[in-house]
Parts: C-alpha cells; structure tokens; sequence
C-alpha cells in the first residue's frame, strides 16, 4: 500500500462518524428503550460492541424506515414521543457502518439513560391486578388477550392519570384500555387464562378508553380540570399485545389509576368511527370503504386509535370543520397490525360544533400481500376473527360539560346503530 493511498484512507476514517460522538446518541435516544437487556427488542444496543455487530442492520433498517417503528406520516398530526428519525441521523448511520463502524474515543459518549423502575407517575390510588399470571407460548403467532379488571366502586370516580404497568417487557408489545359498562367482557373470560383471546376487537362496543402502554411512550397525567368519569359497574378491560421470544414467559401486568377528589371541569370523551359493511372480493389490492360523523358538540382531541386486521393497508382521517376547511388528523399509508398504537397530539385539536369527521380504510386482499393470511385469497368480510377484517378509529379528547358528554354519546351510539341497521338492510 502505498503512503498516499494509506494517508487517503485515514483522512476518511478521521472524516467518518463515530459511535461514541455521532451513533451513540441516536441509538441512546430513540433505541435503546425496546433494544436493551429484559426488553422486547431481539437484542441490546446498549454498547458499542453490541452496535458494531449488528451495525449493516441498523444502517438497512433505518434507511427503510423498518425501524424505529413509527407509522404516522408526516404532515398528518404532529404526536408527542415520536420516533422519526431526521434525515441526516439515517445518514449517520449509513455512513458509520460504511466506514467500518468506528468506535471513536469512549469518553465522547453519552451516559446510557437510566429507566425507572416502579410507577413512574407515583404509587397509584387504586392498583388493578391481572387474576393469575399469563404465560405467553415460546413459538407461535403473537397473541392478543383480553384482561377485566372489576373496579369494584361504589359510586362514579374521577380519574386524572392512568399508568400501564408490564409484568414482562420482554413479550409486551402494547396494551390498551378500554372500559366496558355492559358487563359483557367478564363473561368471555376463561378461568384457566384468567382473560380471553381476542384478536380483532373486544368483543363489546366500549364505553370509553383509557392510556395504554407501548415502549418508549411516557404516562402523563391529564390536564388541569380534565378527567375520565367512570360509572359505578364498570370494569376496566386491558388487550394485551404479546410477542413470543422462544421460550415461554409469564407475565402479571398491573394497571394503576390516579383519582381526583374534584369533579372534572372538562370531561375525557371520544367518538367512535367504524366501517361496518366489509365485504372484499378475493384479489381486491385497493378496497375502500369509510364513515362520516357530524359532531354535535366541540371537542378537544387529544388522542387518535386505528385499527385494522392483516390485510389492512392504509388508513385516513380528516376532519372538515364548519368553515370547510380541512385538518389533516391522521394517515398511516403502510399498515401494519403488529404496530397499532395511540398518538397522542402534541397540541389539543380544537374541533367546533358542526365539524365532520371523515375516515377512509383500505385494504389489499390480493396475493401480492405479504401479510394476507388466506393463500389463495379468499373472500374477507367483517369480523373478529385474523381471517376478518375491521376498519376502526377512536378519537379521544375533552367535552366542556356533562351535558355535551351526554349529546356526544347518544349522537355516536345512535351512528353506530344506523350505519349497522343499513348494513342489515342490505
């Protein structure tokens, strides 16, 4: 090698990034909460050696966007706990495993963030217990349970902060809260899971949701004067999203409630959209289907929900305010079931009296699809079922009164039934 070529090669090793100053803060900020030890990450990037040796991987992942995980596209809601990666931090990456994955000098990198152990909002007023331990199985398709928990109150309580708690971060993707006042839930429930699988819903229409869990989201309590009222007999329900590792694991999650003594000056509420009528034809790559509803009372929005089956590809929602402007809610342009999540906006959307929510789903029922589980297709209609489909969006946010709340809940529950008295008719 001659002297000129060894020189070039070293001015670009001394030009490349470094894992201690360039690669180490990326990973430190938006990996490490899944990729570390007791995680459910496949493995830790909590080092530079374990960086180096998967640091292709990282450099593939991320240039696809794979990885982090985050499916809202830009341009539609801006969301708290985002985690994009800009433009020149793909590049870093790229670049760094293209140089061969240099260290750099060690006391360049950041201290590795430190998680809490515990209730992160604090020991909750009231603490909900799953029954008995679930053991996730060491191979199979993930699974999706449903867990009741009886609040047992003996009149209506105000709650200003809800904490997910895993038992297992090894095998918990995600969780959602969902209350039910029917009563419907603690029927399915089997006494040797101590819940009951569901994969494509609940199986009854909620009352209301509360926080869930998914990695790398902070709980926080709500604002000032809001609060989720809930009625005496309700009951608490969690879907708990696992992943299996390869062995079994168990996992006893638990669910902490955060009360206030005050009577919330603004009401926790949300409406319900959902396409009911699914019918798609074997080799449909681009059915389409969608709902509409006219809110009868403001609402503050501080949360959106999606939700589709395998199948599923895209879902939008938009809402067209009384002066016909448009608000860009929420679009999801590569749907993927094993990465639904709640997002929640970093600004309240204030929506006036009058204003349409339009939603629209679609779904690719042809061979094509990687993720279709009927091979050939198959005719999907709608159901709960991994070989059914559903088009489902909750928007969550804040009613001023009790009044509106009310208006709100009978003005949805009545869409509800209208839109599945026409699907019947038909």
């Amino acid at each position: 090698m001659t002297p000129l070529l060894v020189a070039l090669l070293s001015a670009h090793a001394a030009d490349a990034p470094t894992f201690s100053r360039h690669v180490a803060p990326i990973l430190f900020k938006n990996c490490v909460t899944c990729h570390r030890p007791g995680a459910i990450g496949p493995f830790p990037l909590t080092t530079y050696a374990e960086a180096k040796k998967r640091a292709e991987l990282i450099a593939d992942v991320t240039g696809d966007r794979t990885m982090p995980p985050w499916k809202p596209v830009a341009g539609h809601g801006e969301f708290l706990d985002s985690r994009t990666l800009t433009a020149a931090q793909i590049a870093t990456l790229k670049a760094w495993a293209a140089a061969g994955a240099p260290e750099g000098d060690p006391k360049e990198a950041p201290k590795l963030p430190t998680f809490k152990d515990g209730w992160q909002l604090g020991k909750p007023d009231i603490i909900l217990k799953m029954p008995k331990a679930f053991t996730v199985p060491a191979e199979g398709r993930d699974v999706y349970m449903h867990f009741v928990f009886p609040l047992d109150i003996k009149t209506e309580i105000y709650v200003k902060g809800v904490e997910v708690r895993p038992g297992n971060l090894k095998v918990a993707h995600h969780a959602i809260g969902l209350l039910d006042g029917s009563g419907a839930a603690r029927k399915k429930v089997d006494p040797a899971t101590g819940g009951y699988v569901g994969f494509g819903g609940p199986g009854f229409v909620p009352a209301g949701f509360t926080p869930g869990f998914v990695p790398g989201a902070t709980p926080r309590f709500f604002e000032p004067g809001s609060a989720i009222t809930i009625k005496k007999g309700t009951d608490l329900v969690l879907q708990m999203h696992y992943h299996p590792t390869g062995k079994p694991e168990d996992d006893l999650t638990e669910v902490g409630l955060y009360l206030t003594k005050e009577k919330p000056t603004r009401h926790m509420f949300g409406v319900l959209l959902g396409a009911l009528d699914i019918d798609i034809k074997p080799g449909d790559a681009n059915y389409v289907c969608s709902d509409s509803f006219e809110l009868p009372v403001p609402l503050k929005v501080s949360s959106v929900w999606a939700h589709m089956h395998l199948i599923g590809k895209e879902v939008r929602l938009t809402a067209e305010l009384p002066n016909g402007k448009d608000v860009k809610l929420l679009k999801i342009a590569d749907w993927d079931f094993n990465w639904q999540d709640t997002y929640l906006y970093k600004h309240p959307v204030i929506l006036p009296k009058g204003t349409k929510l339009k939603a629209v789903w679609k779904f690719d029922n042809s061979a094509a699809n990687p993720r279709n589980p009927n091979d050939p297709p198959k005719r999907v209609l709608n159901g709960e079922s991994s070989t059914d489909e559903m088009g489902g969006l909750w928007l969550g946010g804040e009613v001023a009164n009790e009044l509106d709340m009310v208006a709100l809940l009978l003005a949805n529950v009545g869409h509800y039934f209208e839109v599945e008295s026409k699907k019947k008719a038909r």
